[in-house]
């Protein structure tokens, strides 16, 4: 009694829908036509089929309506779960196509975007420790080269046989090279310091003109050496900024002009005012840096090819210092290849 009641409702209530239904699509006439076919459909279905099989039959149906509605959104479920396991066990090139821009669609770019994020921190964990042993290793050959040297040439020195105008060659030589030990320390030393969170810098009104004379009286030794001179054209003689620091600014560019382009015989340094501050450029005529090279070169130790360095190359930690100095100063240090040469930029504001 129960079954057939039940069977009896969900037939009223499937004809209300199929009247609801035409009566939004057909005129009037088209909804008698519909209702008697309707009425006689369901009369031959009645007389076919009996009421106590009528509602197993529509739970059948709906059964199977529910799994195929059902079937694509548990195929999505297992995809995500599959894919939530493969990032747990360290597979991040999983990745999920979005069917739908629905609740899984949103949850399926999110664990793609995961995978990815993943990824991309792990691979430049992997490059930042690479650096770290490089820089170990080629600082640890820098700091033992000089090193060796004054070991090698004192242990001549102490010969008690040694002649004396040898023994004074090799002490010189013995000084040099434990200068250049001093230096390479003092500027692992800069690396370190500039790095710090907590570094203070003080700036102040600077005349930029006396400075780069001073620079130029500094360096005249290494610049007669390598037949070269500094040509200043400044119309922005005064910058805000630390004396100290950038004083090491321009010992590192001008230093690395001399090593790598003194074939060109000039460096040129230009400083006018823009934007409220100050763009500086310090260009040579030679030996252009290859466009590959351009942005690496302030990377921690790169270093160009020696047979470009007139002295066989430097530290490769000049340029990235000099970028760090001038970014603490609010501006930014590029190069770019000229003509004939290379430029060093620099913006500085007041």
């Amino acid at each position: 009694m129960l079954m057939a009641v039940l069977s009896l409702i969900l037939s009223a209530g499937l004809v209300a829908f199929f009247f609801y239904i035409t009566y939004k699509v057909f005129d009037w006439f088209s909804l008698r036509q519909n209702l008697q076919w309707a009425y006689q459909a369901a009369s031959l279905f009645f007389t076919t089929f009996p009421l106590c099989l009528t509602l197993p039959m529509i739970i059948v149906c709906a059964a199977v309506l529910y799994v195929l509605l059902t079937y694509r959104t548990t195929r999505r479920m297992g995809r995500l779960q599959s894919a939530v396991l493969n990032i747990r066990e360290g597979d991040y090139q999983t990745v999920l196509p979005i069917e739908n821009n629905d609740a899984l669609g949103e949850l399926e770019q999110s664990v793609n975007s995961l995978a990815v994020r993943i990824d991309e921190t792990l691979t430049q964990q992997k490059a930042t420790e690479q650096a770290k042993d490089d820089f170990i290793v080629n600082i640890a050959h820098d700091l033992r080269t000089p090193l060796t040297s004054v070991l090698g040439y004192l242990s001549f020195i102490s010969e008690k046989d040694l002649d004396p105008e040898l023994s004074a060659k090799y002490a010189t030589i013995s000084y040099e090279k434990a200068k250049q030990l001093e230096e390479l320390i003092e500027t692992l030393f800069d690396t370190t310091h500039l790095t710090m969170d907590d570094l203070q810098i003080h700036k102040e009104p600077l005349d930029l003109e006396q400075l780069l004379l001073q620079k130029r009286e500094e360096l005249y030794p290494q610049l007669h050496e390598a037949d070269m001179s500094i040509r200043l054209k400044i119309e922005a003689p005064t910058i805000n900024a630390d004396g100290a620091l950038m004083a090491r600014v321009f010992d590192n560019l001008i230093n690395n002009a001399i090593r790598y382009a003194s074939e060109g015989r000039f460096i040129d340094i230009v400083g006018v005012p823009i934007d409220g501050g100050v763009r500086i450029t310090l260009a040579t005529h030679a030996n252009p840096i290859p466009a590959e090279d351009l942005e690496r070169i302030f990377d921690k130790l790169y270093r160009l090819d020696k047979s470009r360095a007139s002295d066989g190359g430097g530290t490769g930690l000049g340029l990235p210092i000099s970028r760090t100095i001038v970014e603490l100063h609010g501006g930014q240090l590029s190069a770019r290849q000229t003509t004939d040469g290379t430029a060093f930029d620099f913006y500085l504001p007041n």
